[in-house]
């Protein structure tokens, strides 16, 4: 029996009541109800309508007044999401990034650059930078993947020709470019493509730090409209049957507006989802895809099918963290160190420059990027939770159970005494 078959036909018609008289439900049918350009001529998950707009927005050529702006916060993201191999071998140009000190001339930007022998690179940008004594040619080069993912190992095929014709003061940066969601992309350890030195970007960190500010720059009003039309082709889902290869109901990315609405229409009516996605998966008059669709969607929402599983953590006989959430085993590794006396300055500097996963267990809230704290990952907006020759870190949540295991594994490892169990 499920939670759902209790629920009474009186209960259903009150939550279908709610459901009719909310408006942000009224906002949401005008939002979702509207086709945007890129829909109705068919564009709106072909990759290289993408990279067209793309492209369009990069180039300080076009007329959308937007001049070297988009190029300049583009770098800025690169910056965000290098690894530590990027970080270290382009230390100062990414320091010069980040305090907005150089100058940019001679931006070039090409889509479908043929290389003979080699492919078509979605996105090729060009362009000469200033900083400190140095002047340098950047060349950034982007594969967009939107819904299939890399084959014929591209991005080696392209980082090896590009190195190949390197010249002294060339830079090459390389860009992933997928839909993947923004808590998915701070969880890699690696790019999702052959190469590992292509830095991995998503289409949500350009709305967020390109797009929606572009909005609120001086641009003309039918750069707005596009730029507008674009971001609601962005958070359509996919739900027509040629869209197949794109995966079906995927969303690229959301704007403010839409997150918000969306979250309040959720808050609003879980269980009138909830029971109507249970109707669904359990209807055998439905296909069976989507049956299995709905099905899916209940088991990632329902509270009854989560994953509780829970940590110990000890470092002794006597000292001992129990009942530890999977989002939490972060914080109460060091909270336990930190309540037993436990860390020095060997163990401050460990947990400090601990790299064991793609983030740094603590963190100065000066050091936060935009993403990181967006999306909660330090919860910079209370006290600091480690204080450290007086100076106030937080440490990081939403561990994935890929770098749990690999946390778990380092802490091991260090700690000889440390034992981590889990109880379901």
């Amino acid at each position: 029996m499920s939670e759902f078959d209790e629920i009474s036909i009186e209960e259903l018609r009150r939550e279908i009541r709610l459901f009719n008289n909310d408006e942000n439900i009224r906002k949401l049918e005008n939002y979702y109800h509207t086709k945007s350009l890129p829909e109705i001529i068919g564009c709106s998950r072909k990759e290289l309508a993408h990279s067209s707009f793309i492209a369009w927005i990069l180039n300080n050529k076009e007329s959308h007044l937007l001049q070297d702006y988009s190029v300049k916060k583009l770098l800025e993201l690169i910056v965000i999401y290098s690894k530590e191999k990027q970080l270290v071998r382009y230390k100062e140009l990414y320091d010069s990034i980040i305090v907005s000190d150089y100058e940019l001339e001679s931006i070039y930007v090409e889509t479908e650059r043929s290389i003979k022998g080699v492919g078509r690179l979605d996105i090729y940008v060009e362009f000469t930078i200033k900083y400190l004594e140095f002047t340098k040619k950047i060349k950034l080069i982007i594969e967009n993947k939107v819904g299939t993912k890399e084959h014929s190992d591209q991005t080696t095929k392209y980082y090896d020709y590009y190195e190949s014709i390197k010249e002294i003061n060339d830079i090459n940066l390389y860009v992933f470019l997928t839909p993947i969601s923004s808590l998915e992309l701070m969880e890699l350890e690696e790019p999702e493509c052959s190469c590992n030195d292509y830095i991995q970007i998503n289409y949500q960190s350009i709305v967020d730090f390109i797009l929606e500010p572009a909005l609120n720059r001086n641009i003309t009003e039918k750069t707005k409209f596009i730029i507008k039309e674009y971001l609601q082709s962005l958070s359509q889902p996919t739900m027509e049957k040629d869209d197949e290869e794109y995966k079906q109901g995927l969303i690229m990315a959301l704007g403010t507006d839409e997150r918000n609405l969306l979250t309040k229409f959720w808050k609003k009516n879980q269980k009138l989802i909830l029971a109507t996605l249970y109707a669904i998966s359990s209807d055998p008059e439905q296909e069976k895809d989507t049956r299995d669709n709905a099905t899916t969607a209940l088991s990632n929402l329902s509270k009854g099918n989560k994953d509780r599983s829970l940590y110990s953590i000890k470092f002794n006989d006597k000292i001992e963290a129990d009942k530890i959430k999977k989002s939490d085993i972060g914080y109460s590794t060091v909270k336990t160190l930190e309540k037993n006396g436990l860390i020095n300055d060997e163990v401050f500097d460990f947990l400090r420059k601990d790299k064991s996963c793609s983030f740094l267990l603590i963190k100065l809230a000066e050091e936060m990027t935009e993403t990181e704290t967006k999306y909660s990952k330090y919860r910079v907006n209370n006290e600091p939770e480690l204080i450290f020759k007086d100076k106030g870190y937080y440490i990081a949540r939403n561990w994935g159970i890929g770098n749990i295991e690999k946390f778990i594994k380092k802490m091991t490892t260090k700690f000889r005494d440390l034992k981590y169990e889990t109880h379901s």
